[in-house]
């Protein structure tokens, strides 16, 4: 499967925080004919290992939830109240369509509404609304009928537009950020069993959770996997009109992107100039990312324990954490063959 059908199949499944069961079952399903052991642990980090008894060992992480809302009141006319769940902007939601689930593989979708202006005569136009007058509609008249279609507190849900080519060269998703890494990280797993590739070094792939509300799929993997080196695959912000270039940290086009230092980590110089080494080998054009914007699941995995040399590489990707986002997809592919040359020299700093 090429990169840009590993999106097709990984893009839809639903997977706000704490609920990524839907697109565990996605990746789990691509994995299990080609690593070597697959497991989940207890919080439901997805694990494919690759030489599982090899040391030293070299983790991979891309983390599988992205931005949500949850359900916090659903009054009597059956209006549903909800909250943020990890970085959302709220000015996305008026007019949108939002998924709910109450359950795996269970979908309730609504749209959120608005006052239209006939009736608002103009005012508050121009500001975003606070959550607290956000409201979505599912069509039900009434508190009984949304209980009914499985709707109750703490039920979560996305934003969609749904996903696809775009363009010249580009795909579009609501979860770019990160379904983009998990694509990656299955992409290679599926060329080390093609080809065989014994490493001198043991791997696991680490498909993490909950990574938008604090990194906490990541910081227990790492604590429970004690790496000795430490990968975060990612989409990063991509540039958007407008924003200056000192304060635009990657640009879609330029290829893969290079952290050297975010809000959450300073990257070793060790780990940047190794994965530049490992682009000038496979003849791969990158870029690094301007600090100090985000942070990934790197930001745990690097404190876990005595410390883990850990670095990050991104995809660039316009409008992150919407239901918009876009990439150019020669990016990603560029992103895949990074990492794989890298796999080749990553004995160097064990």
């Amino acid at each position: 499967m090429s990169l840009h059908e590993l999106l097709e199949a990984l893009c839809p499944p639903l997977g706000p925080p704490g609920r990524e069961d839907e697109i565990r079952q996605a990746v789990r399903q691509l994995v299990e004919p080609l690593a070597h052991r697959v497991e989940v642990d207890r919080l439901g980090n997805l694990k494919a290992w690759w030489g599982p008894d090899k040391r030293p060992l070299v983790m991979l992480d891309a983390h599988m939830d992205e931005v949500g809302v949850i359900v916090q009141h659903i009054d009597e006319q059956g209006f549903i109240r909800v909250a943020p769940l990890g970085g959302l902007d709220r000015r996305l939601l008026p007019g949108s369509k939002v998924i709910l689930q109450p359950r795996p593989g269970q979908r309730v979708e609504t749209v959120c509404g608005l006052l239209p202006p006939h009736v608002s005569g103009g005012r508050d136009q121009d500001k975003s609304l606070p959550w607290e007058q956000i409201f979505l509609d599912a069509g039900l008249g009434s508190a009984a009928a949304a209980a009914e279609a499985g709707l109750e507190i703490g039920t979560p849900g996305v934003l969609d537009l749904g996903n696809g080519p775009l363009g010249e060269g580009c795909y579009h998703a609501r979860n770019l950020d990160n379904r983009a890494g998990c694509a990656v990280l299955v992409w290679l797993l599926r060329r080390l069993a093609a080809e065989g590739r014994e490493l001198p070094f043991g791997l696991v792939m680490n498909f993490s959770v909950a990574e938008e509300v604090g990194l906490r799929g990541a910081a227990t993997a790492a604590f429970d996997l004690a790496p000795d080196l430490a990968l975060a695959v990612e989409a990063t912000v991509g540039e958007t009109p407008g924003v200056e270039a000192a304060r635009t940290p990657s640009r879609l086009g330029a290829g893969p992107a290079i952290t050297v230092a975010d809000g959450r980590i300073v990257v070793p110089r060790a780990m940047v100039e190794s994965l530049e080494e490992a682009a000038k080998q496979a003849k791969i054009t990158v870029q690094r990312k301007r600090p100090p914007f985000g942070g990934t699941n790197a930001g745990a995995i690097h404190t876990s324990r005595g410390g883990v040399l850990t670095g990050v590489v991104s995809v660039p990707t316009r409008y992150i954490h919407s239901p918009a986002s876009l990439l150019m997809l020669r990016d990603l592919e560029n992103l895949g063959e990074l990492v794989w040359a890298w796999l080749g020299r990553a004995g160097e700093l064990l």
